[in-house]
Formats: C-alpha cells, structure tokens, sequence
C-alpha cells in the first residue's frame, strides 16, 4: 500500500483498488493530475481499502470488473455506500459483473477508451452527486458496435509500445524519445490498463491484433 500523497488544496480523498500492480501504477499516475483529488490511496483489493482505515473511509473508490467476481463480498459494497462512498467501476468491452455490485455502482467508466478529460469527467460526476456513465460507453450499448478499434492510444503511447514491441527495454525507449525513463513507465502503465493487458507482451499482442499497431519486420523479446 502507498501512503496518501496530499495537495496544498482541500478536495477528495481516492482509494484505488487494483489487483495488478502495473495497471495500478498507471492509475495513479492519472489520478496524480486532477486537481479535484487531494489525496490517494493504493490496494489491490477492495477489502483491503475497507480495512486499512476504519474510520476515515474515501470520498471516493475506484475499481474494476476484474476485482469484482465472485470472490468478491457484494456486502462490502454495501458498506462503502451505507458510509457514503461512491463507487466508480471501470468496465472494458464485453465485462461484466454481479447484479449485487451492479446495484451499488455510482459510474462507469470506459476502460477501452481511458485517458485523464474521461477519469475526471467520472471524478467530478460522481463526487457532485450524479450517475456517471462514459460518453463511449453509453454509445457501445445503445449503438451497434464499430469494427474498428475500440482502444484509443495517444500519439505518444504508440510511440512507446512500437519501441517496446522491437523489443526495447524502458532506458531504451525513454533514450530514443528524449523523455525519462519513470516517464516511460507512467505511459507504459496507461497502455496496460487501457489494453488490460498485465505485461508489455500482451499489450503488444493485443495491439497487433486489434490494428493499433503494424506488425513489425522483427519483434524482439519485449522486456516483461
């Protein structure tokens, strides 16, 4: 668990509940730039939000349809809303989850099209009080699905995963795009959650696979 990292400016508080650390780490990330949150906290599992601090529960927990199975006890979520946290859930094409958590749910947010304007839209939502449900999202379930790529990667995250599926490690990517290594980490993290992938290989593959990405003359072992 990380400590809470506060701002000089009153706002929320944020728990972040994400199994995997890399997915987490990017969430973060984007969670560091909104200015409406003043402080953060890191689990990866909802129950250990619940447990780490009695008392002094967030305005605010985020999480997603994969920590949301059947492991997962639907009463927690009660709990968090009986408290007056909101939850908001980040939900990929074709997730679901459990009707129990479902009904507990205060937005949804598009993993597939995640980036920062989209998680702030949901922050500020939410946090005033209104169900939150990404304009992508809205448009998947009411509008025959597009054949295209679901995924939107910006410039700079392509660059990274082109440099990552030639099988550069983070010091060489950070060194051929004249950025910092924690730099390339921070977008490699956004890329992973996006492409719910839990390694740099499968991101690779997966964006080969849905047209992000040309398949290169020679893919070499993508440092994992």
């Amino acid at each position: 668990m990380s400590l809470p990292t506060a701002r000089p400016a009153r706002g929320l508080t944020v728990a972040l509940a994400v199994r995997q650390d890399i997915h987490r780490y990017g969430l973060e990330g984007m969670l560091h730039s909104l200015e409406e949150i003043a402080s953060i906290f890191s689990h990866p599992a909802i129950a250990d939000a619940v447990e780490a601090a009695p008392g002094t529960l967030p305005d605010l927990l985020l999480t997603s349809t994969a920590e949301l199975d059947e492991t997962t006890d639907p009463s927690v979520a009660r709990y968090l809303r009986d408290h007056g946290v909101r939850l908001v859930v980040l939900i990929g094409p074709d997730e679901r989850m459990t009707s129990a958590w479902a009904s507990q749910v205060h937005g949804f947010v598009d993993r597939s099209a995640l980036h920062l304007s989209l998680l702030r839209d949901a922050v500020v939502d939410v946090s005033a009080g209104r169900f939150h449900v990404s304009a992508s999202l809205a448009r998947r379930l009411l509008v025959p699905a597009d054949p295209g790529p679901a995924v939107a990667l910006t410039a700079r995250e392509v660059q990274v995963l082109e440099l990552v599926a030639g099988g550069l490690s983070n010091k060489q990517a950070a060194r051929s795009l004249g950025i910092s290594e924690n730099g390339v980490k921070r977008l490699m993290g956004n890329i992973l959650a996006k492409l719910n992938s839990p390694n740099r290989t499968l991101a690779v593959v997966r964006a080969l696979e849905i047209g992000l990405l040309a398949k290169p003359a020679a893919v070499g072992p993508a440092h994992v």
